[in-house]
């Protein structure tokens, strides 16, 4: 394996203490918390050199340049273990060895402590080699590959080597064991080299905590016995795992703050590379909105608030106008319309309305279409957008709703509006998150579930759209599997940088006309501009009231229990034994084999499938000619 090393600096004289620091993906851009770790460590270090990918842009490869004395390009384009062998003989080549080498990466946030009192305390020692944190698992946590969080080759947290270590056979021979993808080659390393006869320890020893694998399932505790490292993959495991042992990662960000670690520098990297709706359940990115201002909401006056409502009809608006009473006043106001007339009754009900503080309005006629308010959004007020005029963008829109029941059309209603724009003194405190985090990208509700049966299918057959759609705009973002995070209804607040990625990308009217289905374009934008904001850096957050919080915590936890009655064991038991049943359809015998198959003769089940595919294909006939026999009526809805 060769690699290539593009600045050298002049050997410095020993004692020397080299970092060799490691970049985990192909992302062009390096996260904002990777230039911090390497700005503090640089002190306490005589060589840092760092292992970028060859897909880092040219300047964010600046940037390493300026915390570091060399960059290290490896011919793969992820990170791999051997890497560490690779850059440290290199770098050994051209200004010699060293006293003490550390293999270190971005997969920690920090540092949260001071290192120095870490480093001093075992600099007194003599062992070979030791390591920040035990793991006495000797591997990753539990990997779900199926459920879209796979095990992961990610950088090492802290390594030393002495050395003893350095040159000995046995770390020679560790080297040219590593065959591709090795989670777990940091874990191996010390058992390793003490079969050798070397000696190794560990700064901070499981058995201090409790629990053998303290970085993931003991993260607090470590900071408060002084650990200057945050474990990023706490943060990245599937979610019931972590529920299970009862790891609330709000707790540790929480903490970190407290520390004085910025928050944003979390927030900006795990974005990046967690699935929305794993990073908002693992992160705790849900807020319960109080209607009372907090302390100090008088800073999110000075944000420059956009509103941009789209209205297919007059009737109704009423509804709109009482949640738009709860802005603050001076917003500029943009209306879209179908067409003139509607455009003129409209700008005529807004301009009667005192009771709306708006400081300018506009009303457009954009031309009707499958894509509805958000193609009147994303080509409609592109230019707005993309103005810069503008910090905050609250997007509304008011539609009639023909298909739904009167009672489901209300609470929808309800659930948009309130949990947006609830009271003077909700709206204030929303503004308040977007003015105390810069990396906040977008808020809205929660998933809708009280009414809607969007839980397990809110992908709704999209994901190969989607997917096209975050080729198009270069989105690498992970994706949720199951649903993505996304403001179902199409209202958010958020901040127009955070859609750019979106914006940028010239849509016509004539785009969401194409597609297999009605609206395709327009509900796959719904489902990916969390994505988009993501791959900008941008985190969301889903809000509620005091009141849809209780409604829907109770709701919700009656479901679940319902559900979880028939399956033992906790959740992520039980997650994992129904995804790998398979869908159970509409039931019946045919489907209750399929399963069964699934279950206890895989191979089996994959070889009937055509067979399956043909008796659910014959079951719909059959249920279909029974619907149309003599004196049998279909079922119908309930209707408004």
């Amino acid at each position: 394996m060769n690699g290539e090393c593009d600045t050298m600096v002049e050997p410095v004289e020993h004692p020397r203490r080299r970092l060799i620091y490691a970049i985990e993906g192909s992302r062009p851009t390096v996260d904002d918390q990777v230039i911090f770790a390497l700005t503090q460590l640089r002190p306490l270090m005589d060589d840092v050199i760092v292992i970028a990918p060859r897909s880092v842009e040219a300047v964010d490869r600046a940037r390493l340049r300026d915390v570091s004395d060399a960059v290290f390009a490896p011919v793969a384009s992820a990170f791999r273990a051997s890497d560490y062998g690779v850059a440290l003989s290199a770098r050994e080549a051209v200004v010699g060895g060293a006293d003490e080498v550390i293999l270190s990466g971005d997969s920690w946030f920090g540092p949260v402590n001071d290192f120095r009192p870490v480093l001093e305390r075992m600099a007194d020692s003599s062992w070979d080699a030791w390591q920040l944190v035990e793991n006495s698992h000797r591997h990753q946590p539990e990997s779900f590959p199926g459920e879209g969080f796979p095990a992961i080759e990610a950088p090492w947290v802290w390594t030393v080597l002495r050395d003893g270590a350095l040159r000995s056979g046995a770390l020679a021979t560790f080297w040219e064991t590593l065959d591709g993808d090795d989670v777990d080659a940091e874990h191996r390393l010390l058992p390793s080299l003490a079969e050798s006869g070397l000696s190794t320890t560990y700064a901070f020893h499981a058995a201090e905590f409790r629990t053998g694998d303290p970085l993931v399932f003991g993260a607090v505790a470590l900071m408060h016995a002084g650990c200057p490292v945050v474990a990023r993959s706490q943060f990245r495991l599937f979610p019931p795992l972590l529920d299970q042992h009862a790891v609330v990662g709000r707790e540790t960000v929480a903490a970190m703050a407290k520390l004085g670690y910025s928050s944003d520098l979390v927030w900006q990297s795990l974005a990046r590379t967690v699935p929305p709706k794993a990073l908002n359940v693992n992160a705790g990115l849900f807020n319960v909105i109080p209607d009372r201002p907090r302390p100090g909401t008088d800073d999110a006056t000075s944000l420059r608030l956009l509103v941009i409502l789209h209205v297919s009809d007059g009737a109704g608006l009423d509804v709109v106008f009482r949640a738009m009473e709860n802005l603050p006043a001076g917003y500029d106001l943009l209306v879209t319309a179908p067409d003139g007339m509607t455009a003129a009754t409209i700008q005529r009900r807004f301009e009667e309305r005192e009771d709306l503080a708006f400081g300018s309005l506009e009303v457009r006629v954009v031309p009707p279409g499958p894509g509805r308010d958000m193609s009147d959004f994303f080509v409609g007020c592109r230019d707005v957008l993309l103005s810069g005029d503008h910090d905050i963008v609250v997007k509304l829109h008011h539609r009639p709703a023909p298909r739904k029941t009167l009672n489901l059309n209300r609470y929808s209603r309800r659930y948009q509006l309130e949990n947006l724009l609830n009271s003077p003194g909700y709206v204030r405190n929303v503004l308040q998150m977007f003015a105390r985090e810069p990396g906040l990208g977008l808020v809205f509700p929660p998933m809708v579930h009280i009414g809607f049966g969007t839980m397990g299918r809110a992908w709704a057959g999209l994901e190969s759209a989607a997917a096209r759609l975050r080729d198009t705009l270069g989105i690498r973002v992970p994706v949720d599997a199951v649903s993505p995070l996304a403001p179902y209804g199409g209202m958010w607040i958020g901040r127009p940088q955070a859609l750019r990625i979106m914006t940028e990308h010239r849509w016509r009217h004539a785009d969401y006309r194409r597609g297999k289905r009605e609206r395709e374009l327009a509900h796959v934008q719904e489902r990916t501009v969390v994505s988009a904001a993501a791959e900008a850096g941008f985190h969301s957050r889903t809000i509620l009231t005091s009141e849809h919080a209780s409604i829907s915590h109770t709701a919700l936890q009656f479901k679940t229990d319902q559900v979880s009655m028939s399956v033992r064991g906790y959740p992520v038991d039980q997650i994992r034994f129904l995804h790998l049943a398979g869908a159970t359809g509409f039931g019946g015998p045919v489907a209750l084999m399929r399963m069964y198959l699934r279950l206890n003769h895989f191979g089996l089940a994959r070889r009937l499938l055509p067979l399956y595919y043909f008796a659910r294909r014959g079951h719909r006939v059959v249920g279909a000619l029974r619907q149309l026999r003599p004196g049998r009526s279909p079922r119908r809805k309930e209707s408004a």
